[in-house]
């Protein structure tokens, strides 16, 4: 609800909860959400550094970000750049890191675009069930529904070991030889 705005005026259904903030949802109880929300407890801050964990395999590293081939390739393609340090949004960035971060995804989405000549990629940062900052690139090919709404959890589709291992070659690859500038 926006500032000044009466509940009355909402299509937002009130909250039984003393916490005017607090929607029943992900954000509820507000600890439970701050402990989520901790570096300590962060599942990108354990293993985003690895060559491979159990959702992706390392693609590249960059002095700001991981760039990640998902192990659910329902969107062929599909990656992730995760920033390094553990920060929670984009607001927090200061404009140097978030210049660096967007060139690493803009880089990674030009080395899917080669190596998996996708119609449109779409880029989502989210962090409702993982709050680290993160960025979803999706592939969308001629056979997508444009006016289906983009999921991330589609699938799962699992390619092969090898599979995986050419398509992150072919992506470093192109990583290698791509550059941020126009």
């Amino acid at each position: 609800m926006l500032p000044g705005m009466a509940a009355s005026e909402s299509s937002i259904p009130a909250s039984s909860s003393t916490n005017a903030h607090d929607t029943g949802g992900v954000w509820s109880p507000a600890a439970q959400w701050e402990a989520l929300k901790s570096a300590e407890r962060c599942g990108m801050c354990d293993d985003a550094h690895l060559p491979a964990n159990e959702h992706s395999v390392l693609v590249a590293t960059t002095d700001t970000s991981y760039v990640r081939l998902a192990r659910n390739q329902a969107h062929p393609g599909y990656c992730l750049v995760i920033l390094r340090e553990h920060v929670t949004d984009l607001a927090e960035l200061s404009p140097q890191r978030l210049t660096a971060f967007w060139s690493d995804v803009q880089r990674a989405g030009r080395a899917i675009g080669e190596v998996f000549q996708p119609e449109k990629i779409d880029y989502l940062i989210m962090g409702h069930r993982m709050p680290h900052l993160h960025c979803h690139l999706l592939p969308q090919h001629a056979a997508d529904d444009p006016l289906r709404n983009v999921d991330i959890a589609d699938g799962p589709v699992f390619a092969s070991t090898a599979a995986i291992g050419a398509a992150v070659t072919a992506l470093q690859h192109t990583w290698n030889t791509t550059t941020t500038s126009c």
